[in-house]
């Protein structure tokens, strides 16, 4: 993924985004209507009385400001749901919700397009041409808002909660793998075995959220160098935690150069992270296992998402079109870890969840090679804490049935 597209994709997530580029659209439109009726005929087949447009913009200009309101406390409600109910990780997904943002953003924009046409109609700037223009755009734009308003509508009986919570966090974590699908070992070649080589650090300490490996390249061939990425996207950075080993002769300059190429925030991103969406799915099936919630079916639930995900797990292809820069696979320990740890943890004592768990990993590994022997191990770590920690020995009979394949 390049710098830009990565950059783009932020700023698609960020809430505010959508309701501004609307609302810019929609001003745009009213100065539209009020261009294009200087081209039209002197005669026109009817005249639009100015009062008959006022009066339909300010019916919307009064009841969508109170809409807008409406689905902004929805969503905050929504937000606060999805960080108690599920994780705090998971809510710049609900956040971003890109259906849910258009709704708000066809709201807000549709009261600055009557606010803005009111304000024109009182001081008279338009002609009976504009009029006219103008009352066929506010019947469009009466159209949009009644779409949004039966669409919202369906969108506050989900949003917000665990289900569809688990199910964007499953769509981020999928489109992670495509990206990663797309460009395996970020574009470069296969690093296998210990990088040599000088260590750069990070410009800051944080988490490692986009490698420009397109601007390492240039800078590679530039000043002959070889590069080893040692922080992949999700990776912490520190100053004894290093991100880039080269080798070859550089300054000061190039180095900085070098660590630019990485940017570093303080959260993971799921972007070209899909490690951290099993984190959060990991995440929310351990909390649905705590006391204070205890519902194991929203932990099975996990289970069979994370199923779906690992089987999409493609092993990463050296593609080589950057030939200077060398990045490793991940681990599939590693991955299996980041969700399965917490669960063979603190779900040990429930056998629903842990027989579950049992027939997710010998799926794995029977349809995934690249992940069998990590997921073997895993099952081993999981029946001998399942084993400690529960009590009867049907469910301990029960559980070693379904963890015969480790065998």
């Amino acid at each position: 993924m390049s710098y830009i597209r990565f950059k783009l994709r932020q700023l698609l997530q960020r809430m505010w985004f959508l309701p501004a580029a609307f609302s810019a659209l929609a001003v745009l439109t009213v100065v539209i209507a009020y261009i294009l009726a200087r081209f039209a005929p002197d005669e026109l087949p009817f005249v639009m009385p100015a009062n008959a447009v006022q009066s339909i913009l300010q019916i919307l200009a009064s009841s969508l400001l109170t809409v807008a309101v409406f689905a902004l406390s929805t969503v905050v409600g929504a937000l606060s749901s999805a960080s108690s109910a599920t994780t705090p990780r998971a809510v710049p997904l609900v956040a971003g919700d890109l259906r849910a943002q258009t709704s708000i953003s066809v709201f807000i924009g549709a009261f600055l397009f009557s606010i803005v046409g009111i304000i024109g109609l009182s001081a008279g700037l338009y002609s009976e041409a504009g009029r006219l223009f103008l009352f066929v755009v506010t019947l469009g734009v009466l159209v949009l808002v009644v779409a949004a308003l039966i669409r919202w509508i369906g969108q506050i009986s989900a949003i917000g909660r665990v289900g569809n919570t688990i199910d964007a966090v499953e769509k981020a974590t999928h489109d992670a793998l495509a990206v990663m699908a797309e460009h395996p070992l970020l574009d470069g070649r296969l690093l296998d075995g210990e990088p040599q080589g000088e260590r750069i650090t990070a410009l800051k300490p944080g988490y490692v959220q986009h490698c420009d490996t397109v601007e390492l390249q240039r800078l590679a061939e530039e000043h002959d160098l070889t590069l080893a990425v040692l922080a992949r996207p999700g990776a912490y950075a520190t100053p004894v935690r290093p991100v880039l080993a080269v080798e070859g002769s550089f300054g000061q300059d190039v180095a900085e150069e070098l660590a630019a190429c990485f940017v570093i925030g303080d959260t993971r991103s799921y972007d070209s992270d899909p490690r951290f969406g099993f984190v959060v799915l990991g995440e929310i099936a351990d909390k649905a296992m705590s006391a204070g919630i205890n519902d194991p079916g929203t932990a099975i639930d996990v289970i069979d998402t994370v199923t779906r995900l690992l089987l999409e797990f493609e092993d990463e292809k050296e593609d080589a079109k950057h030939d200077r820069v060398f990045v490793a696979r991940l681990d599939p320990a590693d991955v299996l870890e980041d969700v399965f740890r917490p669960l063979a943890r603190d779900g040990a004592h429930i056998v629903e969840v842990m027989i579950r768990l049992m027939k997710c990993l010998e799926t794995v590994a029977a349809c995934n090679p690249s992940f069998a022997g990590a997921a073997r191990a895993l099952g081993e770590d999981a029946l001998e804490r399942a084993e400690g920690a529960m009590k009867s020995p049907r469910d301990s009979a029960a559980l070693r049935r379904s963890s015969a394949w480790i065998d």
